[in-house]
């Protein structure tokens, strides 16, 4: 069985554009979305840009599943039946998630809505084409030996928008890139006070927990750090590289507690810039 990662539409997007030096996917949105996420694929570190270059309509299916199928009763309605395995790789992607949930031997009965489970799944016209199930040609699918009704409740087309992505080479190598990030951000943590070092020497050793916002040590430690700029970083927590009495260390902060941290608008990664 494939599995349903290689799928994905954000995954063919980066494999096709590192191979190809270029990808396009349609879709109601970017599988990618306009960050400086930096992609690893074998020793190889990139990030993805794009842009829309076209339009065009794919369609919108709305599938019910429903886990209540039996042998006898697909038998006695003749229900025509489809493996999994058997279905093209546009298909497991969209059905995975929710036949593996409802296959599971552990779900109660009181997990699944009654009458189903609805599921949207927006085609584009290639994977329309490819897609077996999308027609409503089969009634069930059989997943790892459990029957599961499946039933196209609505069939609309929907407007999509064609991406072209290309990857960039951020580094060559694990070592590079390595190099490339304590470079461009590694800071040195020091001029602290008893009850600060007090806070790193606990963070350094295990963790360190805020017992509420009133803490003061903590605060001051947010404040350095966030005078320095993060390899990445939220509203809610941040990942920094810091230098302290002569170590470097990958620091992660959450701060979502704490007001003013919330309202700092870092929700996307700053640019990354290595040589090739």
């Amino acid at each position: 069985m494939a599995a349903p990662e290689d799928h994905d539409r954000g995954v063919r997007v980066l494999r096709q554009a590192v191979k190809n030096d270029s990808a396009t996917v349609a879709a109601t949105e970017p599988p990618h979305s306009a960050n400086e996420t930096v992609y690893q694929t074998s020793d190889r570190f990139y990030t993805l840009s794009y842009t829309a270059v076209n339009t065009t309509t794919g369609r919108q299916v709305t599938y019910l599943f429903d886990k209540n199928a039996t042998t006898n009763e697909t038998d006695q309605n003749r229900l025509t039946v489809v493996d999994y395995d058997d279905l093209p790789p546009t298909d497991q992607a969209m059905l995975h998630p929710t036949v593996s949930y409802l296959s599971r031997d552990s779900l109660e009965e009181d997990e699944v809505r009654p009458g189903g489970v609805e599921r949207e799944w927006t085609y584009s016209p290639a994977e329309l084409n490819r897609s077996a199930i999308a027609d409503g040609q089969y009634d069930a699918v059989r997943y790892e030996g459990t029957l599961i009704q499946l039933e196209v409740v609505s069939n609309e087309s929907q407007p999509l928008t064609v991406y072209r992505y290309r990857p960039m080479t951020v580094a060559s190598g694990v070592g590079p890139y390595a190099a490339c990030l304590r470079d461009t951000y590694a800071f040195e943590l020091n001029g602290l006070d008893s009850d600060t070092r007090a806070v790193v020497a606990e963070a350094t050793s295990e963790t360190y927990r805020a017992e509420n916002t009133s803490d003061t040590a903590f605060r001051s430690i947010l404040d350095r750090f966030h005078d320095h700029t993060a390899v990445s970083a939220t509203d809610q927590s941040g990942s920094w590289l810091v230098r302290y009495n002569g170590q470097l260390y990958w620091a992660e902060l959450r701060y979502y507690a704490f007001d003013e941290y919330e309202q700092i608008a870092a929700a996307d990664s700053p640019a990354v810039t290595c040589s090739r």
